[in-house]
């Protein structure tokens, strides 16, 4: 065993929660502080309307805190997922823009490209071929 393993190992309960607490020190605050005002509540009973609202708050910056110390992992991953949903949006539909492009109709049902067939296209057809003769 390395001496860093013997050095874990030894370590107990108080040792881990000291080191914790030293991970993360505004998490610590936050315990401590909801430990703070949940024995003065239930314990004490001293205001218990108004503790348990400044409970509420301490939660309420807690869940910020949290949010925002991911708000870049979070922001990430949003970015990632988009690029990826409009990669797929695209490659599904290209046949369609394709055909659009280059002045068709696209037939969802039989996923084939057809020729427009308006009533405006129907009577520019007609010129065409009167113009012609």
């Amino acid at each position: 065993m390395t001496e860093e393993t013997k050095n874990e190992k030894k370590r107990g309960w108080g040792g881990r929660l000291l080191g914790l607490m030293l991970a993360s020190p505004v998490n610590t605050l936050f315990v401590l502080a909801l430990a703070y005002y949940a024995f003065q509540t239930y314990v004490l009973d001293n205001s218990p309307l108004l503790n348990k609202a400044i409970m509420l708050g301490i939660i309420c910056l807690w869940i910020l805190w949290f949010a925002a110390k991911n708000l870049i992992k979070l922001l990430l991953i949003l970015a990632l997922v988009a690029a990826a949903v409009y990669g797929y949006y695209s490659y599904s539909t290209r046949d369609a823009r394709q055909c659009e492009e280059n002045g068709g109709v696209w037939n969802k049902e039989t996923k084939s490209c057809e020729e427009k067939t308006g009533l405006l296209h129907s009577i520019q057809k007609l010129v065409e071929q009167y113009l012609k003769q």
